[in-house]
């Protein structure tokens, strides 16, 4: 069987993989609803998923790196990831889901930044830019969550599981086509460490300042739905809301190249975490719909171009020969670590301080991930004015 051009498998794999959050992350704690856990015990679900995005993918990064063998080990996670959650149907109660939620979640956390290194691999050798492939993968989850919704209405919580299977299985074809390795082993005493990089300051700025930027997406992420409804704005003007950011998103990742080649990965960033500042300061301050409508078009800046403008600068810190170990590294630190502080954080704090308070606490996040991110840009242009 031929396989697919290396753009296109990468690209099909980001519409695999985000098709299946595209149903989980909507639908899949009704299923836990239904299923009789609480809201505490849909929370400690919850809190799985970021924690395994914080343990597993940097180890995934390294022996990808060190063995040479970057696409046998998303195929292998994809397996895995298939097989572990096959017993969901069959657990009950919250320890019952919660073993099987963390075996998933474990098997699947290495794949995606393995992934990102290849396209990002696929980028510099002349083929589509990063963003154009990564932006099949918002497209996906759009549809996945439109289409969930009649599926679930039609035929009940129990086929989020199936669907969710579905395209987990899509994911299992569409590694076996994924790009093979092109980088030689390394061995740790190859040049480039990782050790090496942590001592940049710079470096270390970047980790920070992208795991800032990702805890304060986190009241957006558990309590934005919660805060517009509590505000009396329907259920339908909500979802469009949602459905305006996930649009500007895509169309932000096709326009990346051109901004990347004005502004440079680190200025972007700061001006992304600036603009996030706002955003969040906008949410606390206002439920009107055309305010929040307006604060939803950030979503390109705060999400789409700093995610796309953060795994091009991981790559050119760590290089092409850690170019997995990189991308597994901040993986980890952002998706992972920046998602226990902001989604468990605000679950903690919300009922103490209220919705609108967790939107100012983004805000104040967000300004402190800009300034972080303001001393990484004046040293890129200290460098390039003192080569």
């Amino acid at each position: 069987m031929r396989r697919l051009p290396p753009h296109v498998a990468v690209s099909l794999y980001y519409a695999a993989s985000f098709a299946v959050l595209g149903v989980q992350l909507p639908y899949f704690n009704l299923y836990l609803d239904v299923l009789g856990l609480g809201g505490l015990s849909i929370g400690i679900v919850n809190a799985i998923l970021p924690l395994c995005s914080a343990l597993v993918p940097f180890a995934g990064g390294v022996l990808a790196d060190r063995l040479g063998r970057r696409r046998g080990l998303v195929l292998l996670s994809s397996i895995l990831a298939f097989v572990a959650f096959l017993p969901i149907a069959l657990a009950r109660g919250v320890a019952g889901v919660a073993l099987v939620t963390a075996i998933y979640a474990l098997a699947r956390a290495p794949a995606l930044p393995l992934v990102d290194a290849s396209a990002l691999e696929i980028s510099a050798s002349g083929g589509p830019s990063y963003g154009r492939m990564r932006a099949w993968g918002s497209f996906a989850f759009i549809v996945a969550a439109l289409l969930g919704a009649p599926v679930v209405a039609l035929f009940g919580t129990h086929s989020v599981l199936l669907m969710m299977q579905i395209f987990l299985g899509a994911g299992i074809a569409v590694a076996w086509s994924l790009p093979r390795d092109q980088a030689p082993l390394l061995t740790p005493e190859a040049p480039g460490s990782v050790r090496a990089v942590l001592r940049r300051k710079g470096a270390i700025l970047f980790l920070i300042a992208a795991t800032l930027s990702q805890a304060a997406h986190g009241p957006y992420y558990v309590f934005f739905s919660l805060h517009l409804k509590g505000a009396g704005i329907p259920t339908t003007t909500v979802g469009l809301l949602w459905a305006v950011a996930i649009g500007c998103e895509i169309l932000m990742m096709l326009r990346m190249p051109a901004i990347l080649a004005r502004f440079g990965t680190a200025h972007t960033m700061t001006l992304c975490l600036g603009l996030a500042t706002l955003r969040w300061a906008l949410c606390a301050g206002t439920t009107h719909p055309m305010a929040v409508a307006l604060a939803q078009t950030f979503h390109a800046g705060t999400f789409a171009a700093f995610h796309v403008a953060a795994v091009t600068h991981t790559h050119t810190l760590f290089g092409p020969r850690r170019s997995a170990t990189g991308q597994a590294m901040f993986s980890s630190v952002t998706y992972g670590l920046g998602n226990i502080l902001g989604m468990v954080g605000s679950g903690l704090l919300e009922g103490r301080f209220g919705t609108s308070a967790l939107f100012a606490m983004a805000s104040a996040t967000a300004l402190l991930g800009a300034i972080c991110m303001a001393f990484v840009a004046r040293g890129a242009r200290e460098a390039v004015r003192n080569p």
